[in-house]
């Protein structure tokens, strides 16, 4: 199991270039960190439309609302056999296209640890920049939705390692986050080719509370409908009560 219980160590050896250093001061809003974790590989190519489209109404959504535009730091992310952010963690207003530039190419094989790896480099980076900054930022516990079709797989022995410990941290990492009320993961299982264990494992609950499973594209666009629907309203409530509320009651 890997060792969590110094996050700043572990974040030392980690690249944060990719993390967003500025945060806008005027704004006074509670943070809502939000991460959308989508998987690309070869099996979701049928998605490539859906999800970008999905993406920009989820996008249309939030900016929609006042208080949710104005308190939600959003990054999308993507993996295979490469990890992309597509979009850092920041205000979701500071972004300039909004999500309408954001393509979604899938191929190669299902990098999972090694994606959720770079979601909490994501979020941990972030707090770092709400902690520096004056006045300093508050933010409720971040939400993680990750989205696969499939099985975690790589196919480069040169890789594996690397994937396995990033598989072994994240697990850690999530379980003590989630338990402590610090962190909310929600599983979308695509079709029926998911290790159901191991996407329940990775909400970071004993039960199928935070799982979903979504048997074609009308209800994958449907989830992204009710994502925003979380995002808006907990940018109001906050995040405190989420891992005790079944994902289908979350309206």
């Amino acid at each position: 199991m890997a060792n969590v219980n110094n996050i700043e160590g572990m974040l030392g050896s980690m690249d944060l270039s990719n993390v967003e250093q500025k945060a806008v001061t005027l704004n006074v809003s509670k943070r809502l960190p939000a991460i959308m974790l989508v998987d690309t590989s070869g099996s979701m190519g049928s998605y490539e439309d859906l999800l970008k489209r999905s993406v920009e109404g989820l996008y249309e959504a939030i900016l929609a609302d006042r208080t949710a535009s104005n308190s939600t730091e959003l990054a999308v992310l993507t993996f295979n056999s490469d990890i992309e952010i597509l979009e850092r963690m920041r205000e979701i207003k500071a972004q300039e296209a909004k999500g309408k530039n954001l393509d979604f190419h899938c191929h190669g094989c299902t990098l999972t640890g090694l994606a959720l790896k770079n979601a909490i480099m994501q979020i941990e980076g972030r707090k770092k920049v709400y902690a520096k900054v004056v006045p300093k930022i508050k933010y409720y516990a971040p939400i993680i939705f990750l989205i696969s079709d499939g099985v975690p797989e790589c196919y480069d022995e040169n890789v594996k390692p690397q994937e396995a410990e990033a598989m072994a941290f994240s697990k850690a990492y999530i379980k003590r986050e989630v338990a402590a009320n610090r962190l909310v993961v929600i599983s979308v299982e695509v079709s029926d080719h998911c290790d159901h264990a191991l996407m329940r494992e990775l909400t970071g609950l004993k039960n199928d509370k935070h799982v979903t499973k979504v048997s074609n594209a009308s209800e994958l666009a449907n989830f992204f409908k009710v994502t925003s629907s979380i995002i808006i309203s907990s940018s109001k409530r906050g995040t405190k009560d989420l891992n005790n509320i079944p994902f289908a009651d979350m309206k």
